[in-house]
């Protein structure tokens, strides 16, 4: 007898909620960074860490809804700092270029990046044909994937057991769900609300 098998943890959904679970792991690793450096982000730090999980999924073939979820923020916010910062902008076209050149046509399979996308967005409320098309791909296109590969039929299945509760989303916007809320003082260093926790970063 296989005793891995044999093991609870070891079952396809425990590893799927493990995976899904650490989807935010970066930022944990980010905030003992910062700890270990007796430091608190600035507010432009924020923003060009998430500049570039922005163009690095624009890279990677997300278009820019795909880029807002991979930076944790909104669509209109993302479209806000190419307007506001040119450089930003040039980095977006260019890498969105770079993906046209060697990124696989739309209905290749996922690549990490697009499927963590795709798991943040279910994970998020999303509709399974909505978090499709953030990748590229069709419904139907995610349905026969999940049929193909166990594994990814069985990180969906995670990201929506891992949905917050109808009564904690209640009233908020998708904005707030993805980009905290924050303090700055006088030194643009950032405060989050006291007694609120960081979000992971989606």
């Amino acid at each position: 007898m296989d005793e891995r098998r044999a093991d609870p943890a070891n079952r396809p959904e425990s590893w799927a909620d493990r995976v899904v679970a650490d989807l935010d792991a970066q930022e944990g690793v980010d905030r003992a960074l910062l700890h270990a450096l007796r430091s608190l982000p600035s507010l432009r730090e924020e923003t060009v860490a998430r500049m570039a999980d922005a163009v690095r999924a624009a890279a990677l073939g997300l278009g820019p809804a795909g880029c807002a979820v991979a930076a944790g923020v909104s669509e209109r916010l993302l479209r806000a700092w190419q307007a506001q910062d040119p450089s930003f902008a040039a980095a977006m076209t260019a890498a969105t270029s770079m993906a046209c050149a060697h990124v696989p046509d739309s209905g290749a399979p996922l690549n990490p990046t697009s499927l963590r996308v795709l798991l943040k967005a279910v994970r998020g409320g999303a509709l399974l044909g909505s978090a499709a098309a953030l990748v590229g791909m069709s419904e139907r296109a995610l349905y026969r994937l999940r049929r193909e590969s166990p594994e990814v039929g069985a990180l969906v299945a995670a990201a929506r057991r891992a949905r917050p509760k109808k009564a904690d989303r209640r009233g908020r916007t998708t904005y707030e769900h993805h980009y905290r809320l924050l303090r700055v003082d006088d030194g643009g260093r950032v405060h989050p609300p006291p007694g609120s926790a960081r979000p992971g970063r989606r």
